[in-house]
């Protein structure tokens, strides 16, 4: 690979109903060779009659991410990630450790009623508990102490102006 790349990847985590879509999208329509990497969207790839193991299926997620964002560095793009990081980013950063690549990392908070109310609205009900089990164990994380930034009673086009002006603060 290339060691001069100067492109920077941008992971934007969060439990669900924190914005982490709405922030991707409108992110990325702002900036320059940028491909978003949508990890809902590789989730739903895995189907069939017997699904894979939970563990499994999540290893395999972020072992594809990998292989898309190393493809689009090697190609000098940069890279903005929409997905849930649990235990995964220091096995990630790794792997562009010998690159020129800025690493961004966010991990999107907002309170528990704030989340409630906006996966309520978007009818995703079904999501409250695990959101806010993945809520307490991503500001409990080490990793992410630093990399918290609270959406609550934020409009997108707030949070938005707000990262822009701030990623540097984020980096890793």
């Amino acid at each position: 690979m290339n060691n001069r790349t100067n492109n920077s990847i941008y992971i934007i985590s969060g439990p669900y109903g924190v914005g982490k879509s709405t922030v991707t999208k409108a992110l990325a329509r702002e900036m320059e060779n940028v491909v978003r990497i949508e990890g809902d969207l590789i989730k739903s790839m895995y189907v069939g009659k017997t699904p894979l193991p939970r563990e499994k299926q999540r290893s395999l997620l972020w072992k594809n991410i990998l292989s898309i964002t190393k493809n689009c560095i090697e190609n000098n793009m940069n890279v903005m990630i929409d997905y849930v990081v649990r235990n995964e980013l220091q096995w990630f950063c790794k792997h562009f450790s010998n690159l020129d690549v800025k690493i961004y990392y966010v991990v999107l908070r907002a309170d528990g009623e704030t989340l409630i109310k906006r996966l309520n609205k978007r009818g995703h009900g079904y999501l409250i508990q695990g959101s806010l089990y993945l809520l307490d164990h991503l500001e409990k994380g080490l990793p992410n102490k630093n990399h918290l930034y609270d959406t609550t009673n934020k409009l997108p086009i707030e949070i938005i102006t707000d990262l822009q002006s701030r990623f540097e603060q984020f980096s890793l």
